[in-house]
């Protein structure tokens, strides 16, 4: 199906070219969202009149963009992690926690935009990395820095202790027992 964009879309066009998308993917995304509209001679004239207004536009949004990447420069996500055996995590680092530390760090930003290369961190490692999109040719990468917490966790170790006692209760019980 051929369409006309709206705006640029990363690895599709640019604004106001005519490009062959899947009709399922125009008819549900991008047409719904104004991103794009059919071919029509109208819709031509409409898009060629507005073309250096949607420029405009989006050469805005991608300064406010590159605005926003200067907030970045020397920003590192840190982590307090609990560590098991052989530097494994208790637990992981996900999306969703990335995205709490970014807000309580005062950003503003959509799930879409966060991006982990690497899936969610299990392993205590030095080269993790988040990257951020911005704008669809403004995107930041922000390293992960991973702190060892040496306290055993509150709720781990009580646990441990029971179970050990409990074993030691039963053991005296069938000691008595026989």
């Amino acid at each position: 199906m051929d369409i006309l964009l709206l705006k640029t879309i990363k690895n599709l066009g640019e604004i106001g070219s005519k490009v062959s998308v899947k009709s399922g993917y125009a008819r549900n995304f991008l047409i719904p969202t104004n991103q794009a509209v059919l071919p029509t001679k109208a819709n031509l004239a409409k898009v060629e009149e507005q073309k250096q207004e949607l420029l405009k536009l989006e050469e805005e949004l991608k300064d406010k963009a590159v605005a926003q990447k200067e907030q970045f420069n020397d920003y590192i996500l840190s982590f307090d992690v609990n560590i098991q055996e052989e530097d494994k995590l208790f637990g992981s680092i996900t999306l969703q926690n990335i995205m709490d530390k970014l807000k309580a760090d005062g950003f503003d930003l959509q799930k879409k935009q966060v991006n982990l290369p690497s899936g969610p961190i299990k392993t205590l490692k030095d080269d993790y990395i988040v990257t951020i999109s911005l704008h669809s040719d403004v995107s930041v990468t922000i390293p992960i820095k991973l702190i060892k917490n040496t306290e055993m966790p509150k709720n781990i170790a009580p646990d441990l202790t029971e179970e050990l006692d409990d074993k030691k209760v039963s053991d005296q019980a069938s000691e008595t027992e026989s």
